[in-house]
């Protein structure tokens, strides 16, 4: 995204981190990517990535959803799509449709209504002078084209909001 965003800079420190100690052989060519705060930028950044490490690249995690879908529109558009293994953070219509597509291998979604509940949960225990935890985990779950169609997962992708509105 661009640096400074604290909660795409977690992402990102969370996946090298794990990374370093869970496949030490990987090398990265790059860690420091920013690809701007809007799809256009996240594109250029894109192209300009693939271009430089070119062959060396056999693997792609973007942190968030406007970097995942320019990376997505690069690797289409330079035909490397499915051939290099591409997990990316957030969902979005296009995103789904590039997972279902074989464009992307791994898409990591969060849950915003657990966000909400846990947001509502927290201020009224605040509002009732109680210590609240300072981090407080929502779910995450990692969708694949082989589990997009699970229920529990695509809730995530098309929640039923007249439920909700009723």
């Amino acid at each position: 995204y661009s640096e400074g965003s604290a909660s795409t800079m977690e992402r990102e420190e969370g996946f090298l981190e794990v990374m370093e100690e869970e496949f030490p052989d990987i090398v990265f060519v790059s860690t420091n990517q920013y690809a701007g705060a809007t799809k256009e930028s996240a594109l250029t950044a894109s192209q300009n990535l693939l271009n430089r490490f070119g062959d060396d690249i056999q693997g792609i995690f973007c942190p968030n959803e406007s970097s995942t879908f320019g990376m997505l529109r690069a690797l289409i558009t330079s035909g490397r799509s499915g051939d290099i293994y591409f997990v990316g953070f957030d969902t979005s219509e296009a995103l789904v449709e590039g997972l279902r597509d074989g464009h992307l291998h791994g898409l990591i979604s969060q849950d915003p209504f657990d966000m909400g509940y846990q947001g509502v949960k927290t201020a009224v225990a605040v509002l009732n002078g109680e210590e609240v935890p300072k981090r407080i985990p929502t779910r995450l779950e990692l969708l694949t084209a082989d589990n997009l169609d699970d229920p529990d997962i695509k809730v995530l992708i098309e929640p039923e909001l007249d439920a909700w509105l009723n």
